[in-house]
């Protein structure tokens, strides 16, 4: 398993843009394709996706070819701007990812728990919609 996670690393690191609601809205606004990670180092599950999912080279040419917009909210010193955007989404812990586009202003909550497959078929589908 080790292995497997290890081989599948992406060496090139994708590029990750501080989030901030001002950023996310003119995202919004301008119709992006948005992925959203809300996350912390101490968070284990949030970590974890990040090893298995978000940092692997699957994700990250889907990523780069889709030209998702990455934004990166850092929760590991808790903050209120932060609690109050995944409130809106009846969240108060994390990992929180959202998945934003044209149709989807509001956004698309996906589960806590990550996978490569869940994350290239929530961002398919949502292009699909629109």
């Amino acid at each position: 398993f080790l292995l497997f996670i290890f081989n599948n690393q992406n060496n090139e690191k994708l590029k990750w843009e501080n989030f901030s609601i001002q950023l996310l809205e003119s995202y919004v606004k301008n119709n992006e394709l948005i992925f959203v990670d809300v996350t912390a180092d101490w968070c284990i599950t949030c970590q974890l996706n990040k090893l298995t999912t978000l940092n692997s080279k699957t994700i990250s040419n889907f990523f780069s070819e889709k030209k998702v917009k990455l934004l990166r909210a850092d929760w590991t010193n808790k903050n209120e701007p932060i609690l109050n955007y995944i409130s809106k989404y009846d969240r108060y812990g994390i990992p929180v990812n959202i998945i934003y586009y044209k149709n989807n202003k509001d956004g698309i909550l996906l589960p806590e728990i990550l996978s490569q497959d869940i994350v290239i078929e929530e961002i398919n589908k949502v292009l699909n919609e629109n």
